[in-house]
């Protein structure tokens, strides 16, 4: 099985995994890589308000989280949630994930904007969707 090279600035994006086994390898490609795997389960988020709720909650962001998209942004680009190393986000369930279309869109664009940042940078911010794909902006996606 090919391991997958998390430290390649050019490829960071937003990506599906197809298979359980997709799973396994972006799992080892975290350990080579020394990435910090973070993991949101959105399987019963119904709204904006609950996936908010649920990324707040599970990636522990600052107590000063707004709760809105301009928040959401602005914790992402914050080298104090986001550490020195970089990160893996894993969306896990999202074909059970039901929200508004445009909440679809407006969440792949603020992960897009986290994405450019954080290259800009020089550090990886990459994430991973199970199943079923954000709804595609121009940019392309590859599916792992």
């Amino acid at each position: 099985m090919k391991t997958l090279n998390l430290d390649d600035l050019d490829r960071v994006g937003i990506h599906s995994l197809k298979s359980s086994r997709a799973v396994t390898r972006l799992l080892r490609a975290c350990e080579v890589s020394s990435l910090h795997y973070r993991v949101v389960d959105i399987a019963d988020v119904r709204n904006k308000a609950q996936l908010l709720e649920r990324l707040a909650e599970t990636l522990r962001f600052p107590d000063y989280f707004g709760h809105n998209w301009d928040a959401l942004h602005d914790v992402l680009c914050d080298k104090t949630w986001f550490g020195d190393d970089g990160v893996v986000l894993h969306l896990k369930h999202t074909a059970s994930f039901e929200i508004a279309i445009d909440d679809w869109l407006t969440l792949r664009e603020i992960l897009e904007e986290a994405i450019a940042y954080w290259r800009s940078s020089g550090l990886p911010f990459w994430v991973f969707i199970d199943l079923k794909p954000l709804p595609a902006l121009p940019s392309t996606t590859a599916a792992i």
